[in-house]
C-alpha cells in the first residue's frame, strides 16, 4: 500500500504523539508499506528512512495555523493519490484519523470549570476553529473509521459529535519494549546519583510538554499535604514554565522536594529511577506516558477522566483518583504506595510489565493494518 501519515512533526523528541508517529512509520515501512509522511518538519536525523512533503502554514494567528494546517495538508493528500491517507491529527481529505489531540469540544468543558470563562472561550476563534475542524473531519464521507485509543474517546465522540459506533475502531498504543523495559531498572542508583538523590530516598516522576493541562498544580498541592512530601522527590521532566511552578511550590512549602529537569530524551531512565509516576491530567486520550512507565515496571497514577485509565488496574499496575482536582486522594494514593513493603512493590512492577509487554508496537501496528485493509475494501466497493 501506499500510505499517507499526517501529523506536524516526525520526531523523537517532542512528546508521545509524534513519537507514535515515528514507531508507526517503521513498521509499516518493515511490512512492506510505502510510507509518506505529511507535515512540517522532519528531525534531520530521521529524514532518511521516510518519504517526506513538506507543507506550509499560517502561523499569524492560532486558528489560522490549525486551519492552514488541514486545507494544505488536505491538498498533499490529493496530489499524492494515495491508497490510505490517515491523519493522526486534524486534517482534511483523509481515508482514516485516528484521535490523537484532545477532542475539542470536551476540553472546553472539562478544562474550564466556570461556566461564565467556558462561554467566552467558546468565542475564543481558535476554539471554534478547532471544534469546526472535528466537526468537518469526523463527518467527512471520505473519512470510512475513526480510530480512539481509549474506551473514553469513543464514548466521547457518540457523545459530542453523534458518530455511529460502527465508524468507529479502538486501537490501543503500543510501546518501543527496545527502549522501555524493567531492564532500565539496572540505572536506577546512577539516575539518583544524577539528580542528587539518595538510594532509598522516595522518587516521583512527572514528565509532560504541557505543565498546566497536565496536572502539575494538582501534584503539587498535593505534595503539600502528603504524610511522605517532606522525605519524596519529584522529579519534573519536560519543557514548561518552570518559574511560575517553582514559585508555587515555594509558597506551598514544598520546593525543596521537586527537581525540574528539564526536557529529557533519556525520559525511560527516570521511569526505571522512580517508584511511581504521575499524571493526573485533566483530560488526555491516551498518555503514552502511562504506557512507557509502566513497560518499565513503575507502577502509573492517573486520573479517571483520561484514556490511560484504561491500563490502570487500581492497586495492580497504579492507581486511579476521579479527577484532576482530587487533591487529598493524591496525596494519599501516594503515601499508599509508599508505604508497601519491598515484597508488595516488586508484586506491582511484574504486574506492570505483564500489562504492558502485550501492548508492543507491532501489535499496534498490524491491528493499524487491517483498519486500513478494511478502508481499501470500503473504497474500491465505491
Amino acid at each position: 500500500m501506499r500510505i499517507a501519515l499526517v501529523k506536524r512533526r516526525y520526531s523523537l523528541k517532542v512528546g508521545g504523539a509524534e513519537r507514535y508517529c515515528v514507531n508507526l512509520a517503521r513498521r509499516l515501512r518493515s511490512f512492506g508499506h510505502d510510507v509518506t509522511f505529511i507535515g512540517e518538519s522532519v528531525d534531520p536525523e530521521l529524514s532518511s528512512e521516510v518519504n517526506f512533503m513538506p507543507i506550509t502554514v499560517n502561523r499569524l494567528t492560532s486558528w489560522t495555523k490549525n486551519r492552514s494546517f488541514a486545507e494544505n495538508t488536505g491538498r498533499a493528500v490529493r496530489e499524492g493519490r494515495f491508497d490510505v491517507a490517515y491523519g493522526l491529527g486534524r486534517a482534511f481529505e483523509l481515508d482514516a484519523v485516528r484521535i490523537t489531540d484532545r477532542l475539542q469540544s470536551h476540553w472546553l468543558n472539562v478544562y474550564y470549570r466556570n461556566p461564565v470563562h467556558r462561554t467566552l472561550q467558546r468565542l475564543n476563534p481558535r476554539h471554534r476553529t478547532m471544534i469546526a475542524l472535528e466537526r468537518t473531519i469526523f463527518h467527512s464521507s471520505n473519512v470510512r473509521r475513526i480510530v480512539t485509543q481509549s474506551r473514553l474517546d469513543r464514548e466521547l465522540l457518540v457523545r459530542y459529535y453523534r458518530i455511529s459506533e460502527n465508524k468507529v475502531r479502538t486501537i490501543y498504543n503500543g510501546v518501543d519494549m527496545n527502549v522501555f523495559h524493567p531492564g532500565v531498572r539496572e540505572e536506577r542508583n546512577q539516575v539518583r546519583e544524577e539528580l542528587g538523590i539518595e538510594p532509598t530516598r522516595p522518587l516521583l516522576v512527572f514528565a509532560s510538554m504541557d505543565f498546566q493541562g497536565k496536572g502539575l498544580r494538582s501534584l503539587l498541592r498535593a505534595l503539600a499535604i502528603a504524610r511522605s512530601g517532606s522525605t519524596l522527590r519529584l522529579a519534573v521532566v519536560g519543557k514548561g514554565p518552570i518559574w511560575r511552578f517553582r514559585r508555587m511550590a515555594r509558597a506551598l512549602g514544598v520546593e525543596e522536594s521537586v527537581l525540574f529537569v528539564g526536557h529529557r530524551c533519556d525520559i525511560h531512565r527516570f521511569y526505571g529511577a522512580a517508584d511511581l509516576s504521575l499524571m493526573p491530567t485533566t483530560y488526555e486520550p491516551f498518555p503514552n506516558v502511562n504506557l512507557e512507565s509502566i513497560a518499565c515496571g513503575t507502577p502509573a497514577l492517573t486520573t479517571a477522566t483520561a484514556g490511560g485509565a484504561d491500563l490502570i488496574e487500581d492497586g495492580k499496575t497504579g492507581y486511579l483518583v476521579p479527577n484532576v482536582h482530587a487533591i487529598e486522594e493524591i496525596a494519599e494514593r501516594i503515601d499508599e504506595h509508599l508505604s508497601l513493603s519491598s515484597a508488595e512493590r516488586a508484586a506491582m512492577s511484574i504486574a506492570c510489565w505483564e500489562t504492558a509487554r502485550k501492548m508492543t508496537v507491532e501489535k499496534n501496528a498490524r491491528e493499524t493494518c487491517e483498519l486500513f485493509e478494511e478502508v481499501l475494501r470500503e473504497k474500491f466497493r465505491v
